[in-house]
């Protein structure tokens, strides 16, 4: 989705929150501040107070390793009529209450938001690319991971780097250990000044993007 699409699209989703929202917090903690929306009976105390101990648990040592400029600001918004699974943008992150309730230990969705909130990418870069990086956040960050049953998947012969998310983030976190161990956070910082390009594995690594997959396949391991 473009960026100024899926700007308006979350504030037309916010406004539509904000309009039927029961419940608002506003919680400070040091230097960092947590808007926590919840028009939803169906969340409980618990899961809401495990949102918000995520949040402040783990965006404070994204920001610093990350991007020391990134909003000290966050609102998450959890939605009943929101019918999706999560979206973020804006230093806003919102929720559908339906997942949440179906999957309360998932509290580790939030870090992948917030690593997104952290990038604030200028520009629009591959979303495979994007998707893995915040993944490799929530790898990184993650304090329920476990309990959500949520793991970096084996290599699969069908996998390609392009399908993003955890086979995207699986990939990267090889490249971060074997190759060069800044890649991870060079590509944040590229993709963030719009510097970003397909020259950019090799400048950082030595191999193009292929050729670093085709070593991925031969030595897949990350542990």
């Amino acid at each position: 989705m473009k960026k100024s699409l899926l700007i308006l699209s979350l504030i037309t989703l916010f406004l539509g929150f904000k309009a039927n929202a029961q419940h608002e917090q506003l919680i400070k903690r040091g230097d960092y501040t947590l808007v926590f929306l919840n028009n939803s009976e169906i969340i409980t105390e618990e899961l809401s107070q495990n949102i918000t101990n995520t949040f402040f648990e783990v965006y404070p040592k994204m920001v610093a390793e990350y991007n020391p400029d990134a909003t000290k600001k966050v609102t998450i918004s959890i939605d009943i009529n929101y019918k999706k699974v999560a979206i973020s943008g804006n230093g806003k992150i919102l929720l559908g209450a339906l997942w949440m309730q179906q999957h309360p230990e998932d509290t580790d969705l939030v870090t992948h938001e917030l690593m997104h909130i952290v990038q604030d990418f200028k520009a629009l870069g591959p979303e495979w690319l994007i998707e893995g990086l915040a993944d490799c956040g929530r790898f990184q960050y993650g304090l329920n991971n476990a309990a959500a049953d949520w793991s970096l998947p084996s290599l699969s012969s069908f996998h390609s780097y392009k399908m993003g998310y955890r086979v995207a983030a699986r990939f990267l976190l090889w490249v971060n250990k074997y190759k060069e161990s800044t890649t991870i956070i060079q590509l944040n910082t590229a993709l963030k000044y719009n510097t970003y390009s397909a020259d950019s594995w090799k400048e950082i690594t030595g191999k193009s993007l292929d050729e670093l997959w085709a070593l991925y396949l031969q030595n897949k391991d990350i542990d």
